[in-house]
């Protein structure tokens, strides 16, 4: 006698009709990330420009103004200055350009003003220093284009260079004979403070780009937990909207299959009245029918939401005929039923005998229709304290963890012509009793359904 099972754990899961809400989470998070990736560029972009943007105009008003400064200075020296200024004291020349270049230091913000001569040799220092006048220009190394480029015609600007503690550049002028060439060069040079300001403003904007970057994270992830948090309602939703379309469904179902049902139990007794083995069949059929009428009875408890009731079980005799009741049914697809060795008899759990049967015939017949022919099917049984744990562990192809998450779930199935409930309904009576279904499996190693119960003392 073949008999159906609800649920399977072993075949491959049927194509499903996708929840276009899904769709609708999926671009929603989507247009999340490309739009937090957006602003972060946007953010990191407009610190940068703004940065760029202000140390552009800071160095571009230094330069100009440290030119001018320059250029004004040599456009009050002579040509003619430089030969005189090499004598020194002995000629008038020197001590004219050292009072211009003293008072120019001192009326701006250059540190040092000097003359030098095209063989960048220092001619005369603002502060008449020694033991740079008569020696050739630190500057020939330290700003050697922009001097070149003064030397040619055109007044210049170095680079920034380190001297001592400080950060300064210099700005040369230079100092041409009527006819254009050019006898020597006025430099100058002053501490670029302006770099002071621009890695404040850096590290101003670094911290704003920081604080707007955390928020725009902060944002993006409040707004993924509410999409996901709405997607779990909707789920929610739909799962109670299909529950209660199932109910609906299932009540009518029972309703017309129990009135049938009953017919044929009365005809079944007025058989039993015959012969003794018409007797004796008709039994049969009554007892199948009542176990029908249970089972009907259990689905209309799952369409009203309410709670199996009955007296305490005997977990272990119920396991021992639900395995009677089934060893014809693996003869006949040849796969290996291994019942388990020496159990305690008596052991009183809180389900009845009718849905401990149920329980072990949805796991039982899921792990026979998982193995192919010539498999093996484990049934065990291990006491633990207070609990009674059965397990029962097929060699079938197993599950991958996005099935198992699914197994279990109402209306999932990976049957052909299954209904989604059995593995569902098994798992609320088991729970109902206090105890707890655990499915464990893996591609390839089978899979084991281990059903834990509290026993009942007394």
């Amino acid at each position: 006698m073949a008999l159906l099972s609800t649920a399977s754990a072993g075949a491959a899961p049927d194509a499903l009709i996708p929840d276009p809400r899904e769709g609708i989470l999926q671009r929603t998070l989507t247009f999340t990330i490309l739009f937090a990736a957006a602003a972060v560029l946007a953010t990191v972009a407009t610190a940068y420009f703004a940065f760029h943007g202000v140390a552009r105009a800071l160095t571009t008003e230094f330069e100009h103004r440290l030119e001018r400064i320059a250029t004004t200075a040599a456009n009050q020296i002579a040509a003619s200055d430089i030969t005189d200024a090499r004598l020194r004291e002995e000629g008038g020349a020197y001590g004219s350009i050292q009072v211009q270049l003293a008072t120019l230091r001192a009326s701006t913000e250059v540190v040092s003003a000097a003359v030098l001569d095209s063989a960048r040799i220092t001619l005369v220092d603002a502060l008449a220093r020694d033991n740079l006048e008569g020696l050739p220009s630190e500057l020939d190394s330290l700003a050697t284009p922009a001097l070149e480029r003064a030397f040619a015609g055109h007044p210049a600007v170095s680079r920034p260079f380190p001297r001592g503690r400080s950060i300064l550049r210099a700005a040369f002028a230079p100092i041409a004979e009527p006819g254009g060439r050019v006898r020597g060069a006025v430099a100058i040079e002053a501490e670029a403070g302006y770099l002071g300001v621009l890695n404040d403003l850096r590290n101003t904007l670094g911290a704003i780009t920081l604080v707007s970057l955390l928020a725009i994270a902060v944002l993006a992830m409040l707004f993924v937990r509410l999409a996901g948090s709405a997607a779990r309602l909707e789920r929610r939703l739909s799962r109670s909207e299909n529950l209660v379309a199932m109910g609906r469904l299932t009540a009518t179902l029972a309703h017309e299959i129990k009135n049938p049902l009953a017919i044929i139990r009365g005809s079944a007794q007025r058989l039993g009245k015959l012969e003794p083995e018409a007797q004796r069949m008709a039994q049969f059929v009554i007892e199948e029918i009542d176990r029908l009428t249970s089972t009907v009875t259990r689905y209309l408890q799952f369409a009203r939401s309410e709670e199996p009731t009955g007296q305490p079980g005997d977990a272990l005799a119920t396991l021992g005929a639900t395995l009677d009741l089934l060893e014809g049914e693996f003869a006949a697809r040849h796969v290996v039923l291994e019942r388990p060795g020496s159990a305690p008899a008596g052991v009183r759990v809180a389900l009845d005998n009718e849905s401990l049967k149920q329980v072990y015939l949805n796991l039982i017949l899921n792990a026979l229709e998982a193995v192919p022919e010539g498999g093996h099917v484990r049934v065990s049984v291990t006491e633990r304290g207070d609990r009674i744990e059965i397990a029962i562990n097929d060699d079938g192809p197993g599950m991958d963890r996005e099935m198992l998450k699914k197994v279990g779930s109402p209306f999932h199935t990976t049957k052909a012509r299954g209904s989604g409930l059995g593995l569902f309904l098994t798992r609320r009576l088991v729970a109902s009793a206090g105890g707890k279904l655990e499915i464990e499996s893996e591609p390839g190693r089978g899979t084991t359904c281990t059903v834990r119960l509290a026993r009942q003392r007394g």
